[in-house]
């Protein structure tokens, strides 16, 4: 009665929870209707935000150094749990680390953020605990399969805001206390629907950083399976979660389809892969180009232009490639060497301030997934008219080097050229031609010789060029590139494999990059604002805190003062290591504590700026892939009005400091997202290919290295797929998961626990556990840890992870160590089943979580495992229905609370 005359939106609530519990020892008509409202009421103030401070308070903090403003980047911790944590990165001081719900207040990643810095006596992890309460509500827990999807995913991100516990300590702390100003997006989503029957509901973001999302929606069956896209209208300081709305369905959750879609509106690259075509405005703008009147340049084509159709000209590109950007020359010339790359066009026929130039900025990149490829261009210019193909006139822009026979450059000469490729090239075919192979297969023998001594000549001088900049600290660094190969019938993967690198490959690396620094001090000649750079910012020293503990814990060391410095010491350790896939890996994450080269205007910073510290150069920008890259066509556009050719001279504005930086930093976040979708779909098909390869109950066991000790588990790298990832081996609650396998050897044993394991510990280089007295270890007298150390050769079992709410991980478990330290034989391990206590493994995020079952699970078990208890239907079912039906309430329900 209380109920129905004071708030009548919460009866059906109250019903509803009433009937839930009446039979049970939580019947909540055991208090009273005002009692119920009160504990409702409070519950919720537990989980409520702090204000965001006034516009006033903030310029004032701002103006006096007490606040900072700065864009945030989240990492997920499950689901906006306590954990969660986002970082302000900052060029002149330490990056500011926000960990905690409570903390981020309400921000989502991209979002611009005032923050409060923390002094020493403040931690923004106790903070958050305090305003969080029940962090562990029944939202999530109700949810574990999705927290463990979670897990799985991010554990093994590349780049963690912050490490260990460690980092934590001495990293800069701050609050959120203002957000300036909104990046919400639209997030794709799956369904936690209300089970009570409501149309209030959870959207579960596909994207982990991002928090659940409420909803109202009525015909859920409709969406149940499928992914859908839903916007945020606002986030009040007194809901959990912030409001939102449903936008429109997509594809059924594991289908291709369905998942390439996913990733391009998570991306922001498109609605749809069906939206990624291109409009009639700009089709009409193509030249004509088909059988019956294939395109070839007029006269008019050629004024003005250096013919360069009798020079050898040759592509090296991967094998089956259309859009070829670039092509080389290289001869000998009276007085040394000509050296000659040549650029296709693209500007002559993408005229600024059209509809196919508008519509190239707003895309900024060619999207290349593991399956396919979103042009930047329309095909008839990418993969046709503006493609350097063999035996067809191309109209290019080329930079040519005389040179002397020391490789000096004497004079450069930039322009438009014509130009008539010899041959298409693969890398595979350049790179007999290197070794000395004769009659390669696919080239035209006449050619040959030719071919092979212009290849010969040109790998000879990059030599001499990469030579002198790795004495200036240009760096090797590590790609984890990998490779499919697909069923032309099913689209199944065939085949998974990294990258092969060849010599070939560099040597064609060399010559773009070449081009591209004598281009850069061209046209920033011309432009000394307004230019178009690329840069590398140094990092700062506590980037590579991880890389320094790590190579230490294996008794070497790493200098990471100066660029110089640290490409001496990857190069010393390489040496030292006798471990090629140790050096890989240092390779590797140095790499990762590098920040991201971006473009900038030259106008924006200042010349000791411009440096790019991987590449080692002091002037570097993008000038040799137009075709899939828009900073080409500008820098193009820009190295032509450097040379004084008005019919091509940019509009005033494209030339201005203000349009240049604007558009760099488009371009920037656009390369960024390019590059991410391309991770999302290599990880989304090497997940699709282990599942193939667990079929019919297959163990898929591979070799890997330890790449990071973590506090509570292994990141390994898995060298044959390319994948890196957790290996979880303490759970949230602390208990020791170690696997049997880790004895035994036997992948049939790695979801069985070792019971009674103790002593873990973990620091940046090593992780140990102490084994139970009664493990047949011990049969030597005394105790018996068992050891991982960074760089150590592991065996994983790997496996796929089914969820309903997000792409499907690989999931990884550890089989062995290559050579353990477990002072034991196995050949103590017969009579293990009997007189060894092990427990049955779920691999869940929580102790009490559902489990969700890995795909493809073992024909055969080692040591029998104990049926999962049954909960008391007295208690834990009522606490899940409990949790379910807390769904029910509202922001709207609390406020009239």
């Amino acid at each position: 009665d209380y109920l129905a005359e004071q708030h009548p939106k919460l009866v059906e609530h109250f019903r509803a929870i009433e009937q839930a519990t009446q039979d049970g020892d939580m019947d909540v008509t055991a208090i009273s209707a005002g009692e119920f409202a009160q504990a409702r009421l409070q519950a919720k103030a537990q989980g409520s935000y702090a204000k965001h401070y006034s516009e006033g308070d903030i310029s004032d903090g701002l103006r006096n150094g007490t606040l900072v403003r700065g864009t945030i980047r989240l990492r997920a911790g499950g689901g906006m749990r306590s954990e969660s944590q986002g970082v302000i990165e900052r060029s002149d001081a330490p990056d500011i680390v926000v960990v905690g719900r409570a903390a981020l207040n309400r921000a989502c990643s991209g979002d611009t953020v005032v923050v409060r810095l923390l002094g020493n006596s403040e931690s923004s992890v106790g903070e958050a605990k305090a305003a969080d309460g029940d962090d562990d509500d029944a939202d999530d827990a109700a949810d574990s399969e999705d927290a463990l999807a979670v897990e799985q995913i991010e554990a093994g991100d590349e780049a963690p805001v912050v490490a260990d516990k460690a980092n934590l300590a001495t990293a800069v702390h701050g609050v959120v206390v203002g957000v300036v100003e909104r990046r919400w997006r639209p997030y794709v989503a799956t369904l936690q629907a209300d089970v009570a029957g409501g149309m209030r509901h959870l959207a579960v973001p596909v994207d982990a950083a991002v928090p659940k999302i409420r909803m109202h929606y009525a015909d859920t069956a409709a969406i149940a399976d499928r992914y859908f896209v839903v916007a945020v209208d606002s986030w009040e300081a007194d809901s959990q979660y912030p409001q939102g709305h449903f936008v429109r369905a997509l594809g059924r959750i594991g289908t291709l389809d369905a998942e390439i879609d996913t990733i391009l509106v998570e991306r922001q690259i498109a609605v749809s892969q069906a939206a990624l075509g291109f409009s009639e405005a700009s089709l009409r703008e193509m030249p004509v180009n088909s059988a019956e009147r294939p395109w070839a340049p007029s006269s008019r084509d050629l004024e003005g232009r250096r013919d360069l159709r009798d020079t050898l000209i040759f592509s090296i590109d991967p094998r089956g490639s259309q859009d070829i950007d670039d092509a080389v020359s290289m001869r000998r010339t009276r007085t040394g060497f000509e050296l000659g790359v040549h650029i296709a066009d693209v500007a002559q026929f993408v005229q600024a301030g059209s509809a196919t130039d508008a519509a190239a900025r707003a895309r900024g990149t060619t999207v290349y997934l593991a399956d396919r490829r979103f042009n930047m261009i329309p095909e008839v210019l990418s993969e046709r008219v503006c493609s350097l193909r063999g035996s067809s006139d191309r109209l290019a822009v080329s930079v040519i080097w005389d040179m002397d026979h020391e490789y000096n450059v004497e004079r450069t000469w930039f322009g438009r050229s014509v130009i008539r490729s010899a041959c298409e090239m693969c890398y595979e075919q350049a790179q007999e031609l290197l070794d000395g192979q004769c009659k390669v297969e696919g080239l035209d023998p006449k050619l040959e010789p030719q071919l092979a001594t212009g290849v010969k000549e040109l790998t000879t001088a990059m030599r001499v060029l990469r030579s002198r900049r790795r004495l200036g600290g240009a760096l090797e660094l590590a790609s984890t590139e990998i490779k499919f190969a697909f069923d032309p019938q099913t689209h199944a993967v065939a085949a998974a494999a990294p990258k092969r690198s060849l010599e070939i490959h560099g040597v064609i690396e060399e010559a773009m990059v070449f081009a591209n620094a004598a281009v850069a001090r061209r046209i920033h000649e011309s432009f000394p604002t307004a230019a178009l750079l690329r840069r590398h910012r140094s990092p700062t020293a506590d980037r590579f805190e991880r890389l320094q503990r790590a190579v230490r814990a294996r008794g070497l060391d790493v200098d990471c003062s100066s660029n110089l410095a640290l490409a001496q010491s990857l190069q010393r350790i390489a040496g030292e290591a006798g471990d090629a896939d140790m050096a890989f890996l240092v390779k590797a994450m140095a790499t990762l504590a590098m920040q991201e080269a971006d473009y900038f205007a030259t106008g924006d910073c200042a010349t000791e700026a411009f440096a790019h510290y991987g590449l080692a150069l002091e002037y570097y920008t993008h000038f040799t892939s137009p075709i899939r890259r828009y900073a080409d066509i500008v820098v193009h556009r820009q190295l032509l009005a450097a040379l004084q050719e008005p019919s091509e001279t940019p509009k005033p504005t494209e030339l201005s400091q203000a349009w240049v930086g604007t558009t760099a930093m488009r371009l920037n976040e656009r390369n960024r997202q390019s590059k991410l979708a391309q991770r999302e779909s290599t990880e989304l098909f090497q997940s699709r290919y282990i599942a193939q390869l667990s079929g019919d109950g297959q163990h898929v066991v591979a070799d890997g290295v330890v790449a990071e000790v973590r506090t509570n588990g292994l990141i390994v790298f898995v060298p044959k797929f390319g994948i890196r990832g957790p290996v979880h081996l303490r759970d949230k609650t602390g208990h020791i998961r170690l696997p049997l396998s880790t004895l035994t050897g036997r992948p049939r044993d790695a979801d069985t626990h070792i019971d009674g394991c103790s002593d873990f510990s973990a620091d940046a280089g090593r992780l140990s556990i102490r084994l139970p007295i009664d493990a047949p270890a011990f049969h030597l007298g005394g105790g018996a840890n068992v050891a991982f150390s960074v760089f150590d050769h592991v065996t994983v079992l790997l496996r796929v992870l089914e969820t309903r709410r997000r792409r499907a991980p690989v999931y990884m478990t550890l089989v062995s160590r290559a050579s353990s330290n477990i002072r034991a034989y196995r050949s103590t391990l017969a009579p293990l089943d009997r007189t060894f206590r092990v427990s049955a493994a779920r691999p869940t995020a929580d102790q009490d979580a559902e489990p969700a079952e890995p795909k493809g699970p073992s024909k055969t078990t080692g040591v029998q495992k104990p049926g999962p208890a049954k909960p008391s239907p007295d208690y834990y079912s009522v606490l899940e229905k409990f949790g379910q039906l807390s769904l029910l309430e509202t922001t709207h329900a609390a406020q009239m609370l």
